[in-house]
């Protein structure tokens, strides 16, 4: 099964943050290949990593209580509740192939995850800068589903989760508005 990372791919760390790829590089001068990706949450800073690593098993030792067996498993957003635990799964396309004629259960397989409908958290990531987020908000304010608000205040650091839905809208209105205020205006 190729791994390889692709632009615009969504990947989930073992310690539980939120990523998306921007694009796979090759080192000018080693020619090594490195994923470069940005996070979804705090700043969106943007990283840089080497392939091998990237796609690398979680080092079980160094780190026991790691639930995932690589250190970033994709994620389809359109399709995944990304901070919901424990909800009903559906199994990748050639996991579910696996699975006929197979005593293994869907929720045993690794690459399982939620299966929702997200279509506004997918908008709200899509969107570029923090007044494109606000726009998405502020369109879709009666669309966001309490788990949709959960995943972006966890995404974006923010919030109580056990705080009510009306609430994380405006925890995550109230932080767009300071950022796009203040990156609006710095000095380019």
């Amino acid at each position: 099964m190729d791994r390889t990372p692709r632009p615009g791919d969504f990947y989930r760390h073992f310690k539980d943050k939120m990523y998306q790829v921007i694009t796979v590089a090759v080192h000018s001068e080693t020619g090594e290949e490195m994923v470069v990706y940005q996070a979804l949450y705090g700043t969106f800073g943007t990283y840089v990593r080497p392939l091998p690593m990237f796609i690398s098993e979680v080092d079980h030792e160094k780190y026991p209580e790691a639930m995932q067996k690589y250190r970033f498993e994709r994620v389809v957003m359109d399709s995944e509740q990304p901070a919901a635990k424990g909800c009903p799964q559906k199994p990748e396309k050639e996991d579910e192939e696996n699975l006929v004629g197979s005593n293994q259960s869907q929720a045993d397989l690794p690459s399982a995850r939620c299966y929702h409908e997200n279509k506004n958290l997918l908008a709200f990531l899509d969107a570029g800068t923090y007044h494109e987020k606000l726009e998405v908000l502020e369109e879709r304010k009666d669309r966001f589903s309490a788990e949709e608000l959960l995943a972006i205040c966890e995404i974006m650091e923010i919030g109580r989760p056990d705080s009510e839905p009306e609430e994380k809208y405006y925890a995550v209105k109230r932080y767009l508005e300071l950022q796009n205020k203040y990156e609006g205006s710095r000095l380019r």
